[in-house]
């Protein structure tokens, strides 16, 4: 067993039997998780583990500390280290929706697709109401080439979230992949027109976009968004 995967459960179990901890110390547990949440959404992921790995100092078993620290390692591309912090969250807590969509984040990184998406089944089973599983859904279903059903999936998460870009621009790549010029455009202009940093981490140059990527309607879309 790894140091870190003892450290999750154990000192969780351990908190239950102690003293509530002082409102303070509560106080800077949340100022460290809303520090490396910021760091998270700045692309600042060194920064962003080191802010939640204080909240976890002062209060081990703090379940949002340990899921942003999933996700920051994640975009570090280190699948395996965030696969273990996933694992030993849902083992605390086996109906935590988010932890059990970020699991199925990583495991689409390993290109696990079957495997992420019963995981992304769990957590919408858990909250269906849960906007980010079914748009992560869809690029498992895209992968496993179940098209309708990712399409189906994207459109359940636009009804639930409609000013939200991410589901526009998962169908822009799931549009991408079937050769939909048309709608692939159409897409990712909404995800644009609802919020242009959907542009950020080089989402054009994506190879998501690759089998449209010589196409006219692609190339002004590119060149009328980058330099």
């Amino acid at each position: 067993m790894s140091p870190e995967k003892k450290t999750i459960r154990d000192l969780t179990q351990q908190t239950e039997s102690l003293p509530v901890v002082e409102p303070q110390l509560l106080s800077t547990v949340s100022d460290y998780v809303i520090q490396g949440d910021g760091c998270l959404n700045e692309g600042r992921y060194s920064e962003a583990i080191d802010s939640y790995d204080r909240a976890i100092q002062i209060q081990p078993s703090n379940v949002e500390a340990w899921i942003g620290k999933g996700k920051a390692l994640r975009q570090l591309k280190k699948y395996e280290e965030a696969l273990d912090i996933y694992n030993q969250v849902i083992e605390i807590c086996p109906d935590n929706a988010n932890a059990w969509n970020g699991r199925g984040n990583t495991l689409n990184s390993l290109k696990l697709y079957q495997e992420a998406l019963e995981c992304f089944e769990k957590s919408i089973q858990i909250d269906s109401s849960y906007y980010a599983p079914w748009v992560n859904r869809s690029r498992s279903l895209d992968m496993l080439e179940r098209y309708q059903e990712a399409e189906d999936s994207l459109n359940k998460a636009i009804k639930i979230a409609p000013e939200k870009p991410e589901a526009y621009q998962n169908k822009a790549f799931h549009y991408a992949a079937l050769k939909n010029i048309d709608l692939s455009v159409e897409n990712l202009r909404k995800a644009i027109s609802l919020d242009p940093s959907s542009l950020k981490d080089g989402i054009l140059s994506a190879g998501f976009f690759d089998p449209i990527r010589e196409e006219d309607q692609f190339k002004q879309l590119v060149s009328s968004y980058l330099p």
